[in-house]
């Protein structure tokens, strides 16, 4: 007597485990599934009546969608050939919780990152920023930083920092500025960061003051992958003070109270010709060195 597989057990058909890298859901796929299953059937009994044609495709897509682990298949296909992503923000947001908000699009692609971090986490970081000229910039790159760091469960081989020296303007006492507007000398900004830095985040870190190859771009490295994010939309393009209590806060106030989380507004998902700040996330994996 043959024996019979479970109805939980998975069907196996011809070329089902061939490796699809997690494509075999476009259209194409799944009409050559449904014709391989088809004709099977067409096969086994040569009475099939032709006007089945649309029972057979329904049992055949619920044979297919039972039998194989989509989640798995695409889960798989990322971590050997990586994705990137891009989405709008268009919310406001707070200062520390810029990751966070940045999570809530495509957080299925955000979590997978984040277990691909986890599972090794030593990192190096490199971050480059041509247009970092003011204190509230400074302030959420470290928060970010540090946000990233406790949140990915990271721990940093290496932190490197590359502003520009363009774009300040010698008009105020950088003592009472006011934290969304420009430094007067980048020596000034430089200061003031590595404040930041040694406060929120604490790591050992490089900075370097020269020009940069990006506009806006954090990368992180472990021995597998490398993740990218580069917003289209800095500081003084992207989030400013709301009115209200730290609208006029300054730089000396800010300096003792590092810890301080200030609500921002999303300038381009209020202005005519932009609509939220634009972001591209890019996860890819490494290729390994012959050593």
């Amino acid at each position: 007597m043959e024996n019979k597989k479970s109805a939980k057990e998975p069907l196996e058909m011809e070329g089902m485990y061939e490796p699809m890298e997690g494509r075999w859901l476009i259209p194409i796929q799944k009409e050559k599934i449904t014709k391989m299953i088809t004709e099977s059937f067409h096969r086994a009994s040569a009475d099939w009546d032709s006007g089945d044609s649309r029972r057979i495709v329904n049992i055949v897509e619920r044979l297919v969608f039972n039998s194989i682990d989509v989640h798995l298949l695409n889960r798989q296909s990322m971590a050997k050939d990586g994705f990137s992503f891009s989405f709008s923000v268009t919310q406001g947001m707070c200062s520390d919780e810029l990751l966070d908000l940045l999570m809530e699009y495509h957080s299925d692609k955000w979590h997978f990152i984040q277990e691909i971090f986890m599972q090794d986490g030593q990192v190096d970081l490199l971050y480059e920023d041509r247009y970092i000229n003011s204190p509230i910039g400074c302030l959420i790159l470290a928060q970010f930083i540090r946000r990233l760091r406790d949140l990915f469960k990271l721990q940093f081989r290496s932190i490197e920092i590359v502003l520009s020296r363009k774009d300040f303007r010698v008009l105020f006492d950088d003592k009472t500025l006011k934290i969304d507007r420009k430094f007067s000398f980048p020596e000034n900004r430089d200061g003031f960061f590595q404040l930041c830095m040694d406060k929120i985040v604490g790591n050992p870190y490089s900075l370097h003051v020269r020009n940069t190859k990006h506009a806006r771009t954090l990368i992180i490295k472990n021995g597998t992958y490398e993740l990218s994010i580069s917003p289209d939309g800095g500081i003084s393009h992207g989030w400013g003070i709301e009115n209200g209590i730290h609208s006029d806060l300054t730089v000396d106030v800010l300096k003792e109270n590092l810890d301080i989380n200030i609500h921002c507004f999303n300038r381009p998902a209020h202005s005519f010709d932009r609509k939220g700040i634009p972001y591209v996330v890019s996860l890819s994996r490494l290729e390994k060195s012959d050593d």
